[in-house]
């Protein structure tokens, strides 16, 4: 079912407010152009600030000529439903209920529209009649920030992205529709994120996307769908995945970029976004979407079917989606198809890793092995003497193979529908499932083998008895390649009922589940490797023997081995498996307690509970001869809460004074108690007050919090290595510490919004709308060694996450480090030699210091009517003042905003919308601003980025032949093809994919038609 309508905070922007104030009929300057007349009823309350009670079917698909001219509030409702089928009537005041007409008399006059440049005359007021329950099927659903229906204007600025706003962006996923707000940060948990490497902070497993408001972080942003949570997702089930919800089954997206763990509970530190889905609809639409990249070979096709019905005491709606969209390959960009960024303006990121290898030896000062010797080209490793080899090295780009984004393949089904059991009790129901599969080229194996004299091929440029070579697999076994899954589903169903007066009681019980799968293949197996080269005698439990099957000859430039070899050695494979669940339960009841002199005051209360789960799977073979399972992990937790919430109108139409023609307070509270940690309470207050005609002041101020993911508590300790930059360049063997912290405690936060909206009286259709906000964010969770991996061991404010170590002088650190290798939690491989390492890194999860951002949102809109002609103007632009982060509570506050890898200082994207009649264009500007690559030494400039969206839009005058219904849009993303600007990453890949679009020109068509 459709959401039924009510007053919310994002619609007092849209239009102009009142003109002034009178004793008897307050009138106002009306602009409400054509269109659906649930649009033009959402203009209606956003200038009178009425609110209206009616069914979503009542105005579902009809539309009005609109109205434009100075007249009282009674008067524009009757002109706008001039002619439907609709009557109205009072339900206390300044609550206007619609509900079917009867057939009019046949005498009854028609209401004649009034002339634009005329003033209409006042109205008389409107019928008052009781409302039987059974009169009014629906109620509204409350609007994201408040858990009061139909509380006014909001405290806190809204973000509203209607069906028909995202469609004119021209995206295909909810994903890339929010990936266009300024006020998101695209830096972590997403697909190019997740595959270049540069988003440390979140374990996407399953390449899902999801939104960031603020650059707070996924996991402090709660995504709710139809206001309620869903099952978490990836590696720690910290964030909501956004391609697990079909586009076409969206109504509409609110934003909410404010604190607001009062109202919701744990994750809404950096705000919430509510995905509004359909609910109601009669008929049935079909879509078919197409588009690709103009350089690669990224192609996306999408197909999505709605079909819906209703009847008088009920509805029942159904939507099925379809997308297959094929991988982005790295060469298919010159700024990503080598690590050789000289051409660029950047270094040579290439490694000494190679095929044909690179012999090395161990540098007994840096415990690392450095270039000796390059093994020549154009030869098959037979034969080869000390002479053969060359001083110096062989360089490879190991990402040269890899995908950008990955093919991806999605089914999605949503099924919903409603039924009035009693007069005044409704029973809901609805169910949601997406199957998803995505595959993956990754960088190839790599690895140092020590070849020994036992291996026919074996040549030593020194005489020694053990060669030591840096070789890449990428000829041999060619790139990883990674397959997985993820399926999600979810069931709700719930009672609503009638109180008496306005009163509401709505309970509920959901359960949602998301699995996460992953098998990375084509992965070199260590222990087979070295029986293949001899290393290792052969192993008579496996199936290979090097007397029958040859050795694995490391001397060639790939290619040099027989299939038998390469299937041994390359038999490695990790598979991971997460699980996420959840049970949630909610009863509210929200109403009016009495009529103060400023208007009805309201409020909600409720209670919840839910148990959350989290479980994780894994099994490798990269050594040993048969596979290990990783340590498992299985987890729950209970958390109950209870909240309540009032809005009290303090002045209102029949109390106003000068200075003050509307004034409301707001106030919330929520304790929640976790089972695992404690108990936390979280109030907000807030304000809202118009002082004149078109002037709206708000402000809020509250604390929100983020209970430690499950994993980030329960994950077991694990060990692993790696190679790092240390000081005075080149890299060092490092052990890698990882795992959870039984002692986490929640992340606090708190937040501070001021806005002001103008809508100037003479101008209707113009809004401009300037927010502040700031967030004080504490105990933030994290692993800051391992997030800033690149500069543990050379910046020294992560000195208190490492360790450094001497096991060749110090026999106690050379046995720390034997221990930790034979750890049953290791993943070192056993044959390493313990005195390579210089530094232990503690990458486990922490409760590091502070974050404190501060900043400014920035709107402005304008509607305008010439003749037929609409024109529609937008700008939204999100200004970020600071964003300093202190990594200990000793370490120095540092200002990261506009910083690689972090938020930039301003985004902007404006658009610009012309109709007339049944075609359309819209023309849309993306900004990105300057900012600095920090990490480079010197730090280097990084250019601003514009793009340029297009779209035109087509739809049938026919209304009754097989064209009814039937529209067309026509769109192109980046129109000229703008790369993003160029960052010397020493990861190889030359764009920030945190703040840059690798897809470059998008064009896309969509046809829909409707039934």
């Amino acid at each position: 079912m459709a959401p039924v309508l009510l007053a919310s905070s994002a619609l007092t922007v849209l239009a102009a407010a009142p003109l002034h104030a009178k004793t008897q009929a307050e009138v106002f300057q009306f602009d409400i152009p054509a269109g659906s007349l649930d649009q033009c009823l959402r203009r209606y309350i956003a200038q009178t600030g009425r609110q209206l009670l009616y069914p979503s079917a009542l105005v579902s698909e009809r539309q009005v000529r609109g109205i434009k001219g100075e007249m009282d509030a009674d008067r524009a409702l009757q002109l706008l439903l001039a002619g439907q089928p609709i009557s109205y009537r009072k339900r206390g005041r300044n609550v206007i209920v619609l509900l079917a007409a009867k057939p009019p008399a046949p005498s009854t006059p028609s209401v004649r529209r009034p002339r634009e440049t005329t003033r209409a005359k006042p109205a008389a007021s409107l019928p008052q009649a009781p409302v039987q329950a059974d009169e009014l099927q629906e109620l509204p659903i409350v609007v994201t920030g408040s858990n009061i229906r139909s509380s006014g204007a909001g405290v806190s600025p809204l973000i509203e992205l209607s069906a028909e706003d995202i469609e004119r962006t021209g995206s295909g996923t909810i994903a890339e529709a929010l990936a266009l707000l300024p006020q998101n940060f695209g830096g972590t948990g997403n697909e190019d994120t997740s595959l270049t490497g540069s988003d440390r902070t979140i374990n996407n497993l399953g390449l899902g996307a999801s939104v960031n408001l603020r650059g707070l972080g996924s996991d402090a942003t709660l995504t709710l769908v139809n206001g309620r949570r869903v099952a978490g997702s990836g590696g720690r089930g910290d964030f909501t995945d956004l391609s697990t919800i079909p586009l076409g089954a969206v109504e509409k997206i609110e934003v909410l970029p404010d604190g607001a763990s009062a109202l919701y509970g744990s994750d809404a530190v950096g705000g919430v976004v509510n995905l509004l889905l359909r609910r109601d609809y009669d008929g049935a639409e079909t879509r078919y979407r197409i588009g690709s990249v103009t350089r690669g070979a990224s192609q996306d096709v999408q197909f999505g079917q709605l079909i819906g019905t209703r009847w008088d005491t009920g509805h029942v709606l159904a939507a099925y989606e379809f997308q297959r969209r094929e991988a982005l390959n790295a060469a298919s960009r010159a700024y990503t198809r080598s690590a050789d960024l000289r051409s660029l303006g950047g270094n040579d990121y290439r490694l000494f890793f190679a095929s044909p290898g690179t012999i090395v030896s161990l540098d007994p000062v840096r415990r690392t092995f450095v270039p000796a010797f390059a093994i020549p080209a154009g030869q098959n490793g037979i034969g080869l003497s000390p002479a053969s080899l060359t001083p110096g090295q062989n360089l490879s780009s190991p990402r040269e193979q890899v995908d950008l984004l990955p093919q991806q393949t999605r089914h999605s089904v949503y099924i919903t529908g409603e039924q009035k059991l009693t007069n005044g009790v409704t029973a809901y129901a609805e169910g949601r499932y997406t199957d998803r599969a995505f595959r993956h080229l990754a960088q190839p194996s790599l690895t140092v083998m020590s070849v020994t004299r036992a291996n026919p091929f074996f040549v030593s440029p020194n005489g020694t008895s053990v060669t030591n070579i840096a070789y890449l697999f990428d000829k041999d076994l060619g790139p990883l390649e990674t397959r997985g899954n993820v399926e999600a589903w979810s069931m709700t169903g719930g009672i609503r009922a009638e109180l008496g007066g306005d009163w509401q009681l709505d309970g509920f019980v959901s359960l949602a589940r998301q699995s996460d799968y992953r098998r990375n293949d084509n992965i070199l197996n260590a222990t087979a490797l070295n029986e293949a080269l001899g290393t290792t005698p052969d192993d008579p439990l496996t199936s290979f023997s090097t007397a029958r099957d040859g050795f694995f000859n490391p001397f060639g430039q790939g290619r040099s081995n027989t299939a038998a070899v390469l299937d041994f050695i390359g038999s490695g494979f990790i598979e991971e498996r997460f699980e996420n669940g959840l049970l949630n339960g909610s009863i509210t009841a929200d109403g009016t307690l009495f009529d103060g002199p400023g208007g009805a005051i309201k409020i909600a209360l409720g209670v919840q509970a839910r148990r959350e789960d989290f479980s994780r799977d894994t099994l490798s073979f990269i050594s040993g001869r048969s596979p290990t399972p990783g340590t498992p992990v299985d987890a729950d937790r209970w958390v109950a809460s209870a909240f309540a919430e009032i809005a009290a109108p303090i002045v209102g139409p029949d109390n106003a004074a000068p200075g003050i023609e509307r004034l409301n307070l707001s106030a919330a509270v929520r304790a929640e108690h976790y089972s695992d940690f404690g108990t936390t309470i979280n109030p907000k207050l807030g304000l809202s007050w118009q002082p004149v005609a078109g002037l709206l002041l708000r402000a809020s101020a509250g604390t929100s919090f983020r209970a430690p993911a499950l994993l980030e508590v329960r994950d077991a300790f694990r060990i692993s290595n790696t190679q790092l930059p240390a000081i005075g360049g080149g890299n060092r063997q490092v052990i890698s510490l990882g795992g959870g912290n039984a002692d986490l405690e929640p992340e606090s936060a708190r937040s501070l919004t001021i806005s002001a909206t103008v809508a100037p009286p003479r101008m209707p259709g113009l809004s401009l709308e300037a927010s502040y906000f700031q967030t004080q964010f504490r105990d933030r969770i994290g692993q800051p060694a391992n997030e800033n991996i690149l500069q543990a061991l050379t910046n020294p404010i992560f000195a208190p996450f490492v360790t450094f170590i001497d096991p060749v002088a110090n026999s106690e650190d050379r046995g720390r480090v034997i221990a930790l290798i034979g750890n049953p939690n290791s993943t070192i491989q056993p044959t390493i030699n313990p005195t390579v390492f210089s530094a232990i890194v503690d990458g486990r999860f922490v409760n590091s210091a502070r974050v404190d951002i501060r900043g400014f949102d920035l709107a402005a809109r304008y509607r305008v009517s010439i003749g037929e002609h609409r024109l529609a103007f937008s700008a939204s632009a999100a200004i970020l003042v600071d964003f300093k982060d202190q990594i200990t509570p000793v370490s120095p506050l540092i200002e990261r905003v506009g910083t690689l890898g972090n938020p930039v200082d301003f985004r902007l994207r404006a658009t610009a919308d012309w109709s007339w009649h049944e075609l359309g264009v819209n023309l849309a500007l993306n900004h990105v601003g300057p900012y600095t690559d920090n990490i480079s030494l010197p730090s280097r400039p990084i250019s601003a980025w514009t793009s340029i969206d297009l779209q035109l839009r087509l739809s049938s005058a026919d209304k009754t032949g097989l064209a009814r219904g039937l529209s067309a849009a026509l769109t192109i993303q980046n129109v000229f093809d703008r790369d993003p600007p160029f960052v010397d990453r020493s990861l190889g890949f030359g764009y920030d994919p945190a703040n840059a679009d690798v897809l470059g020109r998008f064009i896309a068509l969509q046809i829909k038609k409707q039934w």
